[in-house]
């Protein structure tokens, strides 16, 4: 059926129901490398062909779709820096010591009398947790410390 829409349906389409699913399990778990890439590929043939596994020559840039409709672009967002955007919320989550049951048994079994910034990288610890971490890091490195990422968050 997806043959039979023009751009702008299958663009629709995307945008709300594969984009809205994904976006549950976003703000849910760490998504692996390889599913984004998956899914943006399925979304991709989509898009140009109505099919999820034909593909071809792409009339545009999957890069440029990604960008907000004021710079040019179609809206959609980028799945890995969206996934990054809800790994950084619940980083915040625990830095702010959000009263809920994850964060309670975070700060219990991950922080004890620590803070998640300074919590070293356990090989052990599961994906969500390495997932939290490896930003974390990330997020150090690039702001060159813990009290511009703070500020950052903030603002």
């Amino acid at each position: 059926m997806g043959k039979h829409l023009s751009y702008a349906g299958r663009m629709e389409l995307i945008r709300s129901v594969l984009f809205g699913m994904v976006q549950f399990w976003l703000s849910i778990f760490p998504m692996p490398e390889n599913v984004i890439n998956q899914i943006t590929c399925m979304c991709k043939n989509f898009l140009w062909t109505g099919n999820t596994v034909r593909n071809k020559f792409a009339l545009v840039t999957w890069k440029h779709i990604c960008l907000p409709k004021n710079e040019g672009g179609l809206g959609l967002y980028d799945i890995k820096a969206r996934n990054n955007c809800f790994i950084a919320k619940q980083l915040w989550s625990i830095h702010l010591k959000y009263d809920s049951i994850l964060i309670r048994w975070v700060h219990h079994f991950y922080l004890q009398d620590t803070t998640i910034w300074v919590v070293p990288f356990q090989r052990s610890s599961s994906p969500l947790w390495k997932s939290l971490i490896s930003l974390q890091d990330q997020l150090l490195e690039d702001c060159e410390g813990q009290t511009k990422v703070i500020f950052m968050m903030q603002s």
